[in-house]
Protein backbone atom coordinates (compact mmCIF):
# COMPACT_ATOMS: atom_id res chain seq x y z
CA UNK A 1 0.00 0.00 0.00
CA UNK A 2 1.36 3.75 -0.23
CA UNK A 3 2.60 4.49 2.71
CA UNK A 4 0.49 7.60 3.20
CA UNK A 5 -3.05 6.96 1.63
CA UNK A 6 -6.07 8.31 3.26
CA UNK A 7 -9.31 9.38 2.40
CA UNK A 8 -10.37 13.01 3.71
CA UNK A 9 -13.48 15.18 4.09
CA UNK A 10 -12.00 16.98 0.91
CA UNK A 11 -11.65 14.43 -1.47
CA UNK A 12 -15.27 13.57 -0.66
CA UNK A 13 -16.42 16.80 -1.26
CA UNK A 14 -14.46 16.78 -4.72
CA UNK A 15 -16.07 13.70 -5.64
CA UNK A 16 -19.04 14.78 -4.97
CA UNK A 17 -19.54 17.96 -6.60
CA UNK A 18 -17.18 17.16 -9.51
CA UNK A 19 -16.82 13.75 -10.22
CA UNK A 20 -19.75 12.18 -9.38
CA UNK A 21 -22.59 12.76 -11.76
CA UNK A 22 -20.19 12.64 -14.51
CA UNK A 23 -18.15 9.73 -14.35
CA UNK A 24 -19.81 6.11 -15.16
CA UNK A 25 -21.38 3.86 -12.39
CA UNK A 26 -18.78 1.45 -13.93
CA UNK A 27 -15.07 1.86 -14.71
CA UNK A 28 -12.39 0.05 -15.78
CA UNK A 29 -9.03 1.17 -14.84
CA UNK A 30 -6.63 0.16 -18.01
CA UNK A 31 -3.01 0.35 -16.29
CA UNK A 32 -2.72 -0.82 -12.84
CA UNK A 33 0.88 -1.73 -11.73
CA UNK A 34 0.42 -4.16 -9.02
CA UNK A 35 2.78 -6.28 -7.23
CA UNK A 36 4.04 -8.07 -3.61
CA UNK A 37 6.95 -7.29 -1.67
CA UNK A 38 8.35 -10.48 -2.06
CA UNK A 39 8.80 -9.90 -5.73
CA UNK A 40 11.38 -7.31 -5.24
CA UNK A 41 15.26 -8.90 -5.67
CA UNK A 42 17.13 -5.78 -3.09
CA UNK A 43 17.46 -5.95 0.19
CA UNK A 44 15.74 -3.08 2.50
CA UNK A 45 19.11 -1.80 3.10
CA UNK A 46 19.31 -1.37 -0.71
CA UNK A 47 15.80 0.83 -1.04
CA UNK A 48 17.31 4.18 -0.44
CA UNK A 49 19.79 3.70 -3.18
CA UNK A 50 16.73 3.92 -6.05
CA UNK A 51 14.30 5.65 -4.25
CA UNK A 52 15.71 8.82 -5.73
CA UNK A 53 15.31 7.59 -9.43
CA UNK A 54 11.16 7.62 -9.71
CA UNK A 55 8.33 7.17 -7.88
CA UNK A 56 8.02 3.32 -9.06
CA UNK A 57 11.45 2.52 -7.27
CA UNK A 58 10.87 4.19 -4.00
CA UNK A 59 10.15 0.75 -2.16
CA UNK A 60 10.12 2.82 1.43
CA UNK A 61 7.14 4.92 0.00
CA UNK A 62 5.41 2.32 -1.91
CA UNK A 63 6.78 -1.47 -0.98
CA UNK A 64 4.06 -3.14 -2.46
CA UNK A 65 0.62 -2.92 -4.70
CA UNK A 66 -2.28 -5.97 -3.73
CA UNK A 67 -5.31 -6.11 -6.06
CA UNK A 68 -6.83 -5.70 -2.66
CA UNK A 69 -5.01 -2.61 -1.87
CA UNK A 70 -5.75 -1.24 -5.00
CA UNK A 71 -9.68 -2.14 -4.29
CA UNK A 72 -9.20 -0.57 -0.42
CA UNK A 73 -8.38 2.56 -1.98
CA UNK A 74 -10.86 2.46 -5.26
CA UNK A 75 -13.65 1.77 -2.25
CA UNK A 76 -13.10 4.92 -0.85
CA UNK A 77 -12.02 7.45 -3.48
CA UNK A 78 -14.49 6.02 -5.62
CA UNK A 79 -17.88 5.87 -3.40
CA UNK A 80 -20.86 4.39 -4.91
CA UNK A 81 -18.90 3.43 -8.16
CA UNK A 82 -17.73 -0.34 -9.17
CA UNK A 83 -14.29 -0.28 -10.97
CA UNK A 84 -12.04 -3.19 -11.89
CA UNK A 85 -8.28 -2.87 -12.12
CA UNK A 86 -6.72 -4.30 -15.90
CA UNK A 87 -3.47 -5.22 -13.92
CA UNK A 88 0.17 -5.53 -15.07
CA UNK A 89 3.30 -6.52 -12.26
CA UNK A 90 5.83 -3.62 -11.94
CA UNK A 91 8.58 -3.90 -14.47
CA UNK A 92 11.42 -2.37 -12.82
CA UNK A 93 14.51 -4.50 -12.45
CA UNK A 94 14.71 -3.89 -8.89
CA UNK A 95 11.82 -6.35 -8.57
CA UNK A 96 11.75 -9.98 -9.83
CA UNK A 97 9.85 -10.47 -13.34
CA UNK A 98 9.34 -13.76 -13.38
CA UNK A 99 7.56 -13.21 -9.81
CA UNK A 100 5.79 -10.25 -10.11
CA UNK A 101 4.28 -12.07 -13.14
CA UNK A 102 3.66 -15.23 -10.74
CA UNK A 103 1.79 -13.01 -8.49
CA UNK A 104 -0.61 -11.25 -11.26
CA UNK A 105 -1.25 -14.64 -13.09
CA UNK A 106 -2.13 -16.16 -9.61
CA UNK A 107 -4.29 -12.90 -8.07
CA UNK A 108 -6.31 -12.76 -11.83
CA UNK A 109 -7.55 -16.08 -11.10
CA UNK A 110 -8.50 -15.61 -7.82
CA UNK A 111 -10.19 -12.47 -8.27
CA UNK A 112 -11.16 -12.60 -11.61
CA UNK A 113 -9.21 -9.51 -12.90
CA UNK A 114 -8.02 -8.63 -16.30
CA UNK A 115 -4.51 -8.95 -17.11
CA UNK A 116 -1.06 -8.49 -19.08
CA UNK A 117 2.16 -10.82 -19.33
CA UNK A 118 5.52 -8.42 -18.79
CA UNK A 119 7.82 -9.90 -21.47
CA UNK A 120 11.66 -10.35 -21.33
CA UNK A 121 13.75 -8.82 -23.69
CA UNK A 122 14.80 -12.40 -25.25
CA UNK A 123 11.72 -14.53 -24.29
CA UNK A 124 10.35 -16.96 -26.91
CA UNK A 125 6.44 -16.15 -25.94
CA UNK A 126 6.01 -19.35 -28.05
CA UNK A 127 7.44 -21.50 -25.47
CA UNK A 128 6.31 -19.13 -22.61
CA UNK A 129 2.61 -20.06 -23.62
CA UNK A 130 3.71 -23.69 -23.75
CA UNK A 131 4.99 -23.53 -20.11
CA UNK A 132 2.43 -21.24 -18.84
CA UNK A 133 -0.54 -21.60 -20.67
CA UNK A 134 -1.19 -18.08 -21.17
CA UNK A 135 -4.01 -18.27 -23.58
CA UNK A 136 -6.17 -20.80 -20.95
CA UNK A 137 -6.35 -18.49 -18.32
CA UNK A 138 -9.03 -15.71 -17.90
CA UNK A 139 -8.60 -12.30 -18.05
CA UNK A 140 -5.50 -12.87 -20.70
CA UNK A 141 -5.14 -9.27 -22.69
CA UNK A 142 -1.40 -9.76 -23.72
CA UNK A 143 1.47 -8.33 -22.74
CA UNK A 144 2.64 -5.53 -21.21
CA UNK A 145 6.59 -4.74 -22.45
CA UNK A 146 8.93 -1.83 -21.12
CA UNK A 147 11.93 -0.25 -22.03
CA UNK A 148 13.61 -0.56 -18.20
CA UNK A 149 13.79 -4.70 -18.79
CA UNK A 150 16.51 -4.60 -21.37
CA UNK A 151 19.95 -4.19 -21.35
CA UNK A 152 21.52 -2.50 -23.60
CA UNK A 153 24.87 -0.79 -24.51
CA UNK A 154 25.66 2.56 -26.08
CA UNK A 155 22.25 2.88 -26.72
CA UNK A 156 18.57 3.42 -25.65
CA UNK A 157 16.30 0.36 -25.60
CA UNK A 158 14.08 0.59 -28.50
CA UNK A 159 10.83 -1.26 -29.32
CA UNK A 160 12.25 -4.25 -30.87
CA UNK A 161 14.04 -4.61 -27.63
CA UNK A 162 11.03 -4.26 -25.62
CA UNK A 163 9.33 -6.41 -27.74
CA UNK A 164 11.02 -9.14 -29.91
CA UNK A 165 9.91 -10.75 -32.89
CA UNK A 166 8.31 -14.02 -31.10
CA UNK A 167 6.14 -11.68 -28.84
CA UNK A 168 5.01 -9.77 -31.86
CA UNK A 169 3.91 -13.07 -33.96
CA UNK A 170 2.76 -14.53 -30.83
CA UNK A 171 0.48 -11.30 -30.25
CA UNK A 172 -0.41 -10.77 -33.78
CA UNK A 173 -1.38 -14.66 -33.92
CA UNK A 174 -3.85 -14.33 -31.22
CA UNK A 175 -5.21 -11.13 -31.71
CA UNK A 176 -3.23 -9.95 -28.29
CA UNK A 177 -3.31 -6.41 -26.73
CA UNK A 178 0.06 -5.08 -26.20
CA UNK A 179 0.50 -2.01 -24.09
CA UNK A 180 3.11 0.06 -25.12
CA UNK A 181 5.02 1.97 -22.95
CA UNK A 182 6.97 4.16 -26.06
CA UNK A 183 10.97 4.05 -25.39
CA UNK A 184 13.54 6.90 -26.00
CA UNK A 185 14.21 10.07 -24.47
CA UNK A 186 12.73 11.59 -27.67
CA UNK A 187 9.68 9.33 -27.25
CA UNK A 188 7.22 10.07 -30.63
CA UNK A 189 9.08 12.49 -31.77
CA UNK A 190 12.20 10.04 -32.52
CA UNK A 191 12.60 8.60 -35.96
CA UNK A 192 14.01 5.76 -34.72
CA UNK A 193 10.32 5.46 -32.55
CA UNK A 194 8.69 5.95 -35.70
CA UNK A 195 9.80 4.20 -38.00
CA UNK A 196 9.34 0.82 -35.37
CA UNK A 197 5.94 1.66 -34.61
CA UNK A 198 4.87 1.87 -38.15
CA UNK A 199 6.31 -1.22 -38.78
CA UNK A 200 4.78 -3.23 -35.94
CA UNK A 201 1.73 -1.84 -36.55
CA UNK A 202 1.59 -2.34 -40.33
CA UNK A 203 3.15 -6.09 -40.23
CA UNK A 204 1.27 -6.98 -36.78
CA UNK A 205 -2.11 -5.74 -37.75
CA UNK A 206 -4.18 -8.53 -35.56
CA UNK A 207 -2.39 -6.58 -32.28
CA UNK A 208 -4.07 -3.58 -31.20
CA UNK A 209 -1.27 -1.45 -29.76
CA UNK A 210 -2.25 0.21 -26.71
CA UNK A 211 0.00 3.78 -26.75
CA UNK A 212 0.65 3.80 -22.54
CA UNK A 213 0.21 7.67 -21.29
CA UNK A 214 -1.21 8.70 -24.56
CA UNK A 215 2.57 7.57 -26.19
CA UNK A 216 4.23 9.01 -23.00
CA UNK A 217 2.79 12.92 -23.87
CA UNK A 218 3.04 14.72 -20.44
CA UNK A 219 3.19 17.83 -21.69
CA UNK A 220 1.43 19.48 -24.84
CA UNK A 221 5.02 19.61 -26.58
CA UNK A 222 4.66 15.88 -26.43
CA UNK A 223 1.54 15.58 -28.03
CA UNK A 224 1.06 18.77 -30.15
CA UNK A 225 1.71 16.58 -33.50
CA UNK A 226 3.79 13.86 -32.22
CA UNK A 227 0.57 11.44 -32.32
CA UNK A 228 -0.86 12.46 -35.65
CA UNK A 229 0.99 9.94 -37.60
CA UNK A 230 -0.97 6.50 -35.45
CA UNK A 231 -4.34 7.96 -36.19
CA UNK A 232 -4.97 6.48 -39.49
CA UNK A 233 -4.16 3.00 -37.83
CA UNK A 234 -7.09 1.65 -36.45
CA UNK A 235 -5.15 -1.41 -34.37
CA UNK A 236 -3.99 1.81 -32.24
CA UNK A 237 -5.49 2.97 -29.63
CA UNK A 238 -4.34 5.34 -26.31
CA UNK A 239 -4.42 4.86 -22.36
CA UNK A 240 -4.79 8.57 -20.59
CA UNK A 241 -2.30 7.00 -17.83
CA UNK A 242 -1.07 9.99 -15.07
CA UNK A 243 -2.19 12.53 -17.18
CA UNK A 244 -3.66 15.11 -15.80
CA UNK A 245 -2.74 17.97 -18.45
CA UNK A 246 -5.91 19.54 -19.98
CA UNK A 247 -4.06 20.47 -22.70
CA UNK A 248 -2.68 17.03 -23.27
CA UNK A 249 -5.94 15.44 -22.75
CA UNK A 250 -8.27 18.28 -25.05
CA UNK A 251 -5.45 17.69 -28.13
CA UNK A 252 -6.13 13.76 -28.01
CA UNK A 253 -9.85 14.08 -27.61
CA UNK A 254 -10.21 16.59 -30.72
CA UNK A 255 -8.22 14.50 -33.02
CA UNK A 256 -9.18 10.69 -32.00
CA UNK A 257 -12.65 9.12 -31.54
CA UNK A 258 -13.42 8.55 -28.12
CA UNK A 259 -14.04 4.79 -28.87
CA UNK A 260 -9.82 4.68 -29.39
CA UNK A 261 -9.15 5.99 -25.95
CA UNK A 262 -9.26 3.93 -22.38
CA UNK A 263 -9.05 5.38 -18.93
CA UNK A 264 -6.28 4.40 -17.29
CA UNK A 265 -4.83 5.79 -13.77
CA UNK A 266 -1.27 4.07 -13.22
CA UNK A 267 -2.23 2.71 -9.56
CA UNK A 268 -0.44 3.01 -7.52
CA UNK A 269 0.67 6.63 -7.85
CA UNK A 270 -2.40 7.77 -9.01
CA UNK A 271 -3.48 7.55 -5.32
CA UNK A 272 -0.71 9.79 -4.02
CA UNK A 273 -1.29 13.04 -3.42
CA UNK A 274 0.27 15.09 -6.29
CA UNK A 275 -0.01 16.62 -9.93
CA UNK A 276 2.35 16.62 -13.10
CA UNK A 277 3.27 20.10 -13.67
CA UNK A 278 4.71 21.84 -17.15
CA UNK A 279 8.07 23.88 -16.61
CA UNK A 280 9.62 24.62 -20.17
CA UNK A 281 8.07 21.58 -21.69
CA UNK A 282 9.15 18.96 -19.87
CA UNK A 283 6.96 17.51 -17.03
CA UNK A 284 7.67 17.51 -13.10
CA UNK A 285 6.11 15.52 -10.28
CA UNK A 286 4.81 18.15 -7.53
CA UNK A 287 3.87 15.92 -4.33
CA UNK A 288 2.05 17.15 -1.01
CA UNK A 289 5.22 15.85 1.11
CA UNK A 290 8.87 16.04 0.07
CA UNK A 291 10.05 12.99 -1.58
CA UNK A 292 13.15 12.52 -3.68
CA UNK A 293 11.97 11.94 -7.01
CA UNK A 294 9.63 15.23 -6.73
CA UNK A 295 9.01 18.12 -5.77
CA UNK A 296 6.92 19.46 -2.82
CA UNK A 297 5.74 22.87 -1.09
CA UNK A 298 8.14 24.64 1.43
CA UNK A 299 7.21 24.34 5.38
CA UNK A 300 6.03 27.93 4.69
CA UNK A 301 2.97 26.70 2.80
CA UNK A 302 0.23 24.86 4.25
CA UNK A 303 -0.28 22.37 1.16
CA UNK A 304 -3.91 21.28 -0.24
CA UNK A 305 -3.45 18.45 -2.57
CA UNK A 306 -5.54 15.67 -3.79
CA UNK A 307 -4.69 12.65 -5.28
CA UNK A 308 -3.19 12.17 -8.86
CA UNK A 309 -6.35 9.85 -9.90
CA UNK A 310 -8.65 13.30 -9.06
CA UNK A 311 -6.48 15.57 -11.07
CA UNK A 312 -6.41 13.08 -14.05
CA UNK A 313 -10.03 12.84 -14.27
CA UNK A 314 -10.26 16.92 -13.66
CA UNK A 315 -8.26 17.29 -16.70
CA UNK A 316 -10.11 14.88 -18.64
CA UNK A 317 -13.26 16.22 -17.87
CA UNK A 318 -12.07 19.84 -18.55
CA UNK A 319 -11.31 17.94 -22.23
CA UNK A 320 -14.23 16.43 -22.75
CA UNK A 321 -16.47 19.66 -21.75
CA UNK A 322 -14.42 21.58 -24.55
CA UNK A 323 -14.72 19.32 -26.94
CA UNK A 324 -17.96 17.80 -26.62
CA UNK A 325 -20.33 19.83 -24.43
CA UNK A 326 -23.38 19.09 -23.44
CA UNK A 327 -22.94 15.72 -25.58
CA UNK A 328 -20.21 14.14 -23.11
CA UNK A 329 -22.01 10.81 -21.58
CA UNK A 330 -21.88 9.00 -24.71
CA UNK A 331 -17.98 9.53 -25.14
CA UNK A 332 -17.16 9.33 -21.23
CA UNK A 333 -18.82 6.14 -20.85
CA UNK A 334 -17.01 4.85 -23.81
CA UNK A 335 -13.60 6.30 -22.35
CA UNK A 336 -13.93 4.88 -19.07
CA UNK A 337 -16.13 1.88 -19.18
CA UNK A 338 -17.24 0.48 -22.83
CA UNK A 339 -13.70 0.61 -24.91
CA UNK A 340 -12.19 -1.66 -21.77
CA UNK A 341 -15.25 -3.79 -21.97
CA UNK A 342 -15.09 -4.39 -25.85
CA UNK A 343 -11.49 -5.33 -25.29
CA UNK A 344 -12.81 -7.94 -23.39
CA UNK A 345 -15.36 -9.12 -25.43
CA UNK A 346 -12.55 -8.83 -27.90
CA UNK A 347 -11.04 -11.08 -26.10
CA UNK A 348 -13.70 -13.62 -25.53
CA UNK A 349 -13.79 -12.52 -21.55
CA UNK A 350 -17.33 -11.69 -20.41
CA UNK A 351 -17.47 -8.06 -18.83
CA UNK A 352 -16.45 -8.75 -15.36
CA UNK A 353 -18.96 -5.52 -13.98
CA UNK A 354 -22.33 -6.10 -16.02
Amino acid sequence: MIRDFEYRQEDERIFAEEFRDRIPEKIYDSHVHLWAKDNLNISKAEYGIYKVYKPWTDFDYMEEFLYEDYMACAKQAFPGKRLMPMGFGSPFPQIDRDRTNAYILDTAQKKNMPFYYIPGQFEDMFETEQKLHLLKRKGFLGLKPYPDIPVVEGREAGIYDMLNRSALEYANKYGLYVVLHIPRKERLRSPDNRRELIECITEYPDIGFIMAHVGRAFTYYDVNGSIDFLLPHENVLFDTALINSETVLTYLLQNTDASRVLFGSDAPLAFARGKDITVNNRHYYVSENMVPWGMGPGEAVSPHFTFYIYEEIRAMLYASKQVYGKAETDPLEKIFYKNAADILNKRGIPDILL
